[in-house]
């Protein structure tokens, strides 16, 4: 297995050995305890002794000792007598004293009497000493108190499954099934059935405590209350024990969880038919709820029941409308199951179209699929076929590439019934856009639905489409996107209470979002907002807080953000989404008033999500939140590269807004670090012309702050510090301080290119006040870097760009044009160019010139 780096860990447990002396490590199997020891002592100084015992040693007296002496070549001997009893532990004695640290891997394997020696050798040498163990219960030579092993975080998860060459974009799906074990997510990541991981979780447990944890794997909302109910007087030592052995943990309300759905799994899956029977009847004597009730006692039967079916099938609708799609789905199949041959024609395709829906709601594309599977084998109607397929589309998130023949299918199958027709193009609009990045095609697609739709008289449906058509308008710069939304909005007065994300008062809030509207579009999230949590759909939920996340940080509320954020990426993981957008929202808020290395991190994530996901929206996305992570980090060539790649994207999807995406100053910008002056002026004009005629007044800010700088690198500072206040004060007037404190920076590097100083500094300062007001710390950070950082007095009072001053510094080492291209990874033609520019502005005539006046100034 591929090492995935935990330095604080590793920095944390050296710490507590050189402190006291002893730490033991304790964790399930497959957890890294065996890599973290490996990772501690190798960073250690002196000896270290090493022992690790085989499993079948503990039934051996005096194995592992064995094992230690042949190590050291020295003679251990084992005898029932008590001289050479004596004999043995001062002969272990002496070789753990010759140690200056001593480590054990899987201490629990050690057999009692090699277990009694060794801590009596530490006892009384007091040598430094280190072991593992796989529960806490199991330590026997330390005596300290036990450090558990942390799981795998889903970052952490993520990095493990691109080491290993695996989907990336399962990353949240494996570790909520893993519990963050790596071995078991590696597993899991393989697509093994029944992880053999898994199975190696349960080991350290008896029978009695493996029929408690099925009990809980099979209950609905496990508790210790419950499982004593169905006859587990033992509950609480069974699940003490699964506690210790890292399997299960306990909320304050009393409910069992099991860590990793991998472990409950294979717990289901091992048990035998009549386990499994005993526990569902037990559960349904013992639960208070009547639908887990109805559940349990339908899960022990196997042969039709019309009425047990009929039953289930209520129960599903009941769970539907209390926002739990996923049981819906599960009572719904459970149905099917038991229904009998002679159930009345279409009741049956209609309770699996049903559970179909419900599961793709929920995030369980296996439930979805398993639904369309029993349809199309029973000769269902079409129309429920079709809202499968729909279904399934809807299960697979962002990954929508790949997926023409289900929609080609769809299409055609749905011939005749408009409103399936209307559903199945909305979702080629859905498909264009994403996958393909066509908004033409999309808008194409949203006018076949929005037509469909008011032939069947479905006016939600009729407002879906024409917001999707508006939202493609958007995109491609059409003035008519705003009429076709206040048709939308027309057609559906009251926000909905399912798709919440596809409805038009949420892309109302997207256009105000657009337009700098950002109270307006914050006030209208925290009232949507409460709409979806009614609802329960995981999409919704998550799409309305990354909306206010992106809100909150363009206000200069980065704490609040940052909570909005973790949020949206917590209920994303959990009900097992496409991770892309939430990963590209956390890198947003962490670059913003977080970690950058975390932000970082996250927009990596983003990049390579959405690139396995085929999601061209998201994937311009993330690349553009990477550029100004590179911009931040004063990697300008960097986020060059980034941002180029952007703009490529961009203008393969048609997009012609630029308010959406505002790469468009910020490319102009690196560009400008650089020494790119010609592409930056090309990329702002344009930029500015369609901002110009759209009236988009944010983005015309942004382009008068990059203009600014490119004035300044050109030499004009009267012009440069101009557009700059013009700068400052809009972003002012549109309450977007984040970007004004970026104008106040760019203000302050034109200031000292012209040598003002005092103007320089107060505008850094202004800067740094702004930045640390709103909580954006990697900004501040940056803006103190500008004035203090910057290069000594002989280059950097110049007045030149950062680029210029660079390629100033190499001149004045004896650098050829070629080897300061290679440096600074520009052109040779680049770097002639700006020597030309440098000679002008210095006065200097030659290179011999300017190394004097480097000379001179020094």
């Amino acid at each position: 297995m591929v090492r995935i780096s935990r330095l604080a860990l590793v920095e944390q447990v050296q710490r507590e050995l050189a402190a006291s002396g002893r730490v033991t490590l304790a964790g399930p199997a497959g957890i890294g305890r065996s890599t973290l020891l490996a990772d501690v002592v190798a960073a250690l100084p002196g000896r270290v002794r090493h022992l690790r015992p085989a499993p079948t040693d503990c039934a051996v007296p005096g194995a592992a000792l064995a094992a230690l002496s042949e190590s050291c070549a020295l003679p251990v001997a084992a005898t029932g007598n008590a001289e050479d009893s004596l004999r043995l532990r001062l002969s272990v004695r002496d070789l753990v004293r010759e140690a200056e640290v001593l480590a054990i891997d899987d201490a629990h394997l050690l057999d009692e009497l090699s277990a009694d020696v060794l801590a009596a050798a530490v006892h009384h040498t007091g040598v430094r000493v280190i072991t593992t163990v796989r529960s806490p219960a199991a330590e026997r030579i330390t005596g300290a108190r036990p450090f558990a092993v942390p799981p795998f975080d889903t970052d952490q998860v993520a990095v493990l499954l691109e080491a290993h060459g695996l989907a990336y974009r399962l990353a949240g799906r494996v570790h909520a099934a893993s519990g963050g074990i790596p071995r078991l997510a590696l597993e899991l990541g393989q697509a093994v059935a029944v992880p053999q991981a898994a199975l190696e979780l349960l080991a350290p447990l008896d029978h009695d405590a493996h029929v408690t944890l099925l009990l809980a794997a099979l209950a609905q909302r496990p508790t210790l209350r419950l499982l004593r109910r169905a006859g587990r007087g033992g509950a609480d030592e069974h699940i003490a024990a699964a506690v210790a052995a890292g399997l299960v943990s306990i909320t304050d309300d009393d409910q069992v969880v099991i860590r990793a759905g991998a472990v409950a799994s294979a717990l289901v899956a091992s048990a035998t038919a009549g386990e499994r029977a005993r526990c569902h009847g037990a559960l349904a004597a013992a639960t208070e709820d009547p639908t887990a009730r109805l559940w349990h006692f339908a899960s022990m039967r196997h042969t039709p029941d019309a009425e047990l079916a009929g039953r289930l099938a209520a129960a599903a609708a009941g769970s539907r409308d209390r926002g739990l799609p996923v049981r819906a789905a599960e009572l719904a199949l459970r149905a099917v199951d038991l229904a009998p041959v002679t159930s009345p024609d279409g009741t049956v395709s209609g309770w699996l179209a049903g559970a179909a829906v419900d599961a793709a709601a929920g995030g369980r594309a296996d439930l979805c699929n398993r639904a369309l599977s029993l349809l199309e084998s029973s000769g269902a109607a079409r129309a429920d076929i079709v809202r499968a397929r729909i279904a399934a589309v809807d299960a697979a998130g962002q990954a929508l590439d790949g997926l023409d023949e289900l929609l080609a299918r769809a299409l055609v199958e749905a011939t005749g019934l408009p409103e399936l027709l209307a559903a199945v193009h909305l979702r080629l609009a859905l498909r264009a856009n994403l996958a393909e990045g066509s908004p033409d095609r999309a808008s194409a697609h949203a006018r076949h639905a929005a037509q469909q739709a008011r032939r069947a008289g479905d006016s939600t449906a009729q407002a879906q489409a024409l917001t999707m058509l508006a939202r493609m308008q958007r995109i491609l710069g059409d003035p008519s996107a705003e009429s076709t939304l206040a048709e939308a909005l027309a057609l559906s007065p009251e926000p909905p209470v399912v798709d919440l994300r596809d409805s038009p008062h949420y892309l109302a809030v997207r256009h105000a979002v657009f337009d700098d509207r950002l109270d307006d579009a914050r006030s209208a999230l925290l009232e949507l907002l409460p709409v979806a949590e009614v609802c329960g759909l995981a999409e919704d939920m998550v799409d309305m807080l990354r909306s206010l996340a992106e809100v909150e940080v363009r206000t200069g509320r980065c704490g609040a953000a940052m909570v909005h954020a973790a949020r949206a990426l917590g209920i994303c993981e959990g009900a097992g989404m496409s991770p892309g957008p939430g990963w590209f929202t956390a890198a947003v808020v962490e670059l913003a008033g977080g970690s950058l290395s975390k932000a970082d991190g996250y927009a990596h994530r983003a990049v390579r999500a959405s690139a396995e996901e085929r999601d061209q929206v998201y994937l311009a996305r993330a690349l553009h939140v990477t550029g100004l992570i590179r911009l931040v980090g004063r990697d300008a060539v960097g986020a060059v590269e980034v941002l180029r790649r952007v703009r490529t994207l961009e203008i393969a999807q048609h997009v012609v807004d630029p308010s959406q995406l505002r790469w468009h100053g910020d490319l102009a910008e690196a560009l400008v670090a650089i020494g790119e002056l010609p592409e930056a002026y090309r990329t702002m004009v344009e930029a500015r012309q369609v901002a110009a005629r759209l009236g988009r007044r944010g983005v015309l800010a942004a382009l008068d702050r990059a203009e600014g700088l490119y004035r300044s690198a050109a030499g004009d500072g009267a012009h440069a510090v101009a557009l700059l206040h013009r700068a400052d004060e809009h972003f002012a007037l549109l309450g977007m301080p984040l970007e004004r404190g970026r104008a106040l920076l760019a203000l302050s590097v034109a200031q000292r290119r012209r040598r003002h100083r005092s103007a320089a500094r107060e505008a850094q300062q202004q800067a740094v006040a702004v930045f640390t007001e709103i909580g954006a710390a990697n900004w501040a950070e940056l803006a103190r870097a500008t004035f203090d950082g910057e290069a000594g007095p002989a280059v950097g009072e110049l007045g030149l760009t950062d680029a210029e001053s660079r390629v100033v510094e190499l001149v004045g080492r004896g650098a050829s044009n070629r080897e300061i291209a290679a440096a600074l990874f520009l052109s040779v033609k680049t770097v002639e160019a700006m020597l030309t520019r440098i000679y002008r502005r210095l006065g200097v005539r030659s290179r011999t010139q300017l190394v004097t006046l480097l000379r001179g100034a020094g």
